[in-house]
């Protein structure tokens, strides 16, 4: 009998409370979003001046760091202009005569002294006028005369060699490579 009395007792059901539970939950979880949103946009939009100063330093900082970016950019280029040259190094001439160096190529041409990192390019055009202006800047007696010549340039060599020795210098060559510049130096 005592377990026809346990069986007959009525049966609690907890689904409304679950429900109730649910309901409350959802409702703080939308309250702390709505919080949470207020909180967030109250602090963008004071005006505190640490923060202003940090946002500042750090557009200065993004400046700073472009103007680094684009001296870099332009040291690179100059290391990449350096790479295409290549330093001559003279031999000593017994006549006490300096050299200077004439790279040429199919259209253009460079001189360039001893001690001088600058060069002085002319065109070679076919009637030999930049050539015989450059050849104005030398002097038969102090000056001797060194081709470098790449293969696009053996026709315009000839023509330049033998203007140079009817000036009365002193000439001697050297192959060369394509694309190159040539410097003279000590």
């Amino acid at each position: 009998m005592a377990s026809k009395l346990r069986q007959s007792s009525a049966r609690v059901s907890f689904f409304a409370f679950q429900d109730m539970i649910t309901t409350v939950t959802g409702v703080l979880i939308i309250v702390m979003l709505l919080l949470s949103m207020e909180v967030t946009h109250r602090v963008e939009a004071s005006p505190d001046p640490a923060r202003k100063a940090v946002q500042e330093q750090l557009q200065e900082a993004r400046r700073q760091l472009a103007a680094n970016l684009e001296l870099l950019h332009q040291r690179q280029a100059d290391v990449g202009a350096l790479a295409s040259r290549i330093f001559v190094l003279p031999e000593p001439d017994p006549s006490g005569k300096l050299p200077v160096l004439i790279a040429i190529s199919a259209t253009n041409g460079w001189l360039s002294r001893l001690g001088e990192t600058n060069l002085t390019g002319f065109s070679l055009r076919p009637s030999g006028d930049g050539f015989n202006a450059i050849m104005a800047s030398c002097n038969p007696t102090r000056d001797r005369l060194v081709f470098y010549v790449p293969p696009s340039g053996v026709e315009q060599f000839y023509a330049c060699r033998k203007v140079a020795k009817q000036l009365g210098f002193d000439v001697s060559h050297d192959a060369a490579e394509e694309d190159r510049q040539y410097v003279l130096t000590r």
